[in-house]
């Protein structure tokens, strides 16, 4: 499916979340790792050692995910833009809570212990909130629902933020003694009010979701396990790694991400290799062939030199069409051009004076799938000048503007209704639906046609300059 133009812009605008987040989950992870040298292990309890340790190896085991996830070319999905953000978020609660570990119960830390709690409150806050929007992208929410819900998630966002905040100046949710031993104050189960209420309306988008039924147990997995987890421990070990908790299920879901992308790379490269297939025999159908071998072959008794070179400008047409097979990646217009005048000399000899052909190219500095613009062409050839009775003229032309190349095939020739039920002839339209899907698919492009019965019609092909200045996101 093609990416939206709005998302590439907001993409495009925010697209530095992922970097960002990578490299400030390792500067948590080298944090983490150094006030643990300078704390020390030897008056610390042997619970909290092995806590600590928890949190340190899913820091970073978080960096890593998010350095995965920067290098992933197509990280630039919604999807993965908000499992980042998850992912982020847990590094940072993680780090909090391991610096917490390492600053209680030391009096001349107090300070930085009553820091660290206020922030460890209010990035946990956070998760909540980027688990939300997880949950949204995951299970393909939306409708009312989702509109009441992300409402209700946002304006409780900014009291919850707010109460935490309060705790630098009052003990509002806890508290640090003189000694730096950091308490629960009686309202604490208050600061859970955001967690539970996101939990409640997490909980009814599981149910009312249309996606299958182990997508929504994998993303209610991020709740399940640490739950599970924290009931075990707080009644066996007396250790609290609900965070490192968080990290199984994050892992869980990063497995099957990849996996189903992967699937999703595979399909797309069958997807696109069999729409080239399909681009390429539409250009060489047997009507084709015969109406050119027909012509060539009329032209040896008449004007051999002609038949020569049209023999050798068929067969390099032919190699060109065969070639097209190996080629993944965008080609200059250039190149793209040089084969579609190949084409037009075959469809003149046969036309002869009917069909008259034009070009105004104004800029050739950019790329293109290869036999993109052939199927647009052949049906200005075939349904626009070829069916008008006194023939006419197809013009291409190429410009620049500020955001975007433009190709433009027009013609003068019977036009038709664009907003008349395609023909089922199984040729014509599908290579126009094979070319668009492919402009899109590879270049973030988009393919308009206008046609006017009785004027003619014209197909413009607009090519992103973004799409061309990124050239290995697109092949």
């Amino acid at each position: 499916m093609a990416v939206s133009p709005r998302f590439n812009h907001l993409w495009r605008r925010y697209k530095w979340i992922l970097p960002m987040s990578f490299l400030l989950s390792l500067v948590f992870s080298v944090a983490a790792v150094t006030l643990c040298r300078v704390r020390g292990f030897s008056d610390m309890d042997p619970s909290f050692v092995f806590s600590l340790g928890a949190d340190i190896v899913s820091l970073s085991i978080c960096t890593v995910l998010l350095y995965s996830i920067g290098q992933d070319k197509d990280g630039s999905s919604e999807y993965m833009r908000t499992f980042a953000l998850l992912i982020f978020s847990v590094s940072a609660v993680l780090f909090f809570d391991a610096a917490w570990i390492m600053v209680d119960g030391i009096k001349e830390l107090r300070v930085w212990n009553l820091v660290i709690c206020v922030f460890s409150y209010t990035v946990t806050t956070l998760l909540i909130l980027f688990f939300w929007r997880y949950v949204v992208t995951a299970l393909k929410l939306g409708g009312k629902f989702s509109r009441a819900a992300n409402l209700i998630m946002n304006i409780l966002l900014v009291p919850a933020l707010i109460s935490c905040m309060v705790n630098f100046f009052y003990p509002l949710y806890f508290s640090v003694s003189s000694e730096g031993v950091y308490t629960r104050e009686p309202l604490f189960m208050w600061s859970q009010a955001y967690f539970f209420i996101g939990l409640v309306i997490t909980a009814i988008g599981f149910f009312i979701s249309k996606v299958s039924v182990k997508e929504r147990l994998i993303a209610a997995s991020f709740v399940l396990i640490p739950a599970a987890n924290q009931v075990i421990t707080l009644n066996s070990f007396e250790l609290s790694t609900e965070y490192p908790a968080m990290l199984i299920s994050i892992v869980l879901v990063f497995g099957v991400l990849v996996v189903s992308r992967e699937k999703e790379l595979i399909a797309k490269e069958k997807e696109l290799y069999e729409a080239k297939v399909s681009v390429m025999v539409s250009q060489i159908q047997p009507h084709f062939m015969y109406n050119a071998l027909t012509s060539i072959a009329m032209m040896c008794s008449i004007d051999p030199d002609t038949a020569r070179e049209a023999t050798v400008t068929f067969a390099k047409y032919l190699r060109g069409n065969m070639d097209s097979l190996k080629q993944t990646a965008p080609v200059e217009f250039e190149q793209e051009l040089e084969h579609l005048k190949k084409y037009l000399y075959i469809e003149k000899l046969r036309f002869g004076d009917l069909l008259n052909i034009e070009y105004d190219i104004q800029a050739t500095d950019f790329k293109l799938p290869l036999l993109s613009i052939q199927p647009l062409v052949e049906n200005a050839v075939k349904h626009g000048v070829g069916m008008a009775e006194d023939g006419g003229t197809v013009k291409i032309s190429a410009r620049e503007t500020d955001n975007a190349f433009e190709v433009i095939i027009s013609d003068d020739g019977v036009g038709f209704d664009t907003s008349a039920e395609k023909p089922r002839d199984g040729r014509s339209h599908v290579g126009v639906e094979n070319t668009k899907r492919r402009i899109a698919e590879m270049c973030g492009g988009e393919v308009k046609i206008e046609s006017t019965v009785g004027k003619g019609t014209a197909a413009t092909v607009i090519l992103p300059k973004e799409g061309q200045r990124n050239e290995d996101t697109v092949s």
